[in-house]
């Protein structure tokens, strides 16, 4: 899944600037997780952090786009949580708000989201709830999703992510309220 991550995270900020068309396609450099946007502290549980800039512009605009992504997954890997947090710093240029499932859908194309139920809000995140197939076996998942600094009509921010697990959706939970992102 991590190969398609970033053209599916140019895509997704692409689509999601108000003033197109947008260039975004920046590499994924590993990075400290400490430097990351993201801190995530539980025994059990491997971290791994990657950040990717560039400049973005859109309609005589542009300036510097940050995308810092932390995977967290568990030692006997039956849970996993990857979470991208998306920061435009181009001053005149804003991201405006979709929808989790839109987001998702872009975000994450290459899952196939099976009976999917928006639950609202929860801790924080807009947040689905639904199964899909990951690596040949069936899992429960959650989708969230939240918007940061906002900005005239848009924001300059935005949190989009993924869990799975083989055994529920109530692990997936559980390690995601152990993950401390912006607007913690």
């Amino acid at each position: 899944m991590k190969a398609g991550i970033v053209e599916a995270i140019a895509a997704c900020l692409a689509a999601a600037i108000m003033a197109v068309p947008v260039t975004a396609s920046a590499a994924m450099d590993e990075i400290d997780c400490g430097t990351s946007s993201f801190e995530f502290a539980a025994e059990g549980f491997q971290v791994d952090c990657e950040r990717s800039t560039d400049q973005v512009r859109a309609e005589g605009a542009t300036g510097a786009t940050e995308v810092d992504v932390m995977t967290v997954t568990a030692d006997d890997r039956h849970v996993f949580i990857t979470v991208v947090a998306i920061s435009l710093k181009a001053p005149r240029l804003i991201m405006e708000r979709r929808s989790l499932g839109q987001n998702f859908r872009e975000a994450f194309d290459d899952i196939k989201a099976e009976d999917w139920n928006g639950v609202g809000t929860k801790g924080g995140y807009d947040t689905a709830e639904f199964n899909a197939v990951i690596s040949g076996v069936p899992s429960s998942c959650i989708a969230i999703q939240r918007y940061l600094n906002p900005m005239y009509t848009g924001f300059k921010r935005r949190l989009i992510g993924l869990g799975c697990s083989l055994s529920g959706h109530a692990e997936v939970y559980d390690a995601l309220a152990k993950l401390r992102a912006p607007g913690d």
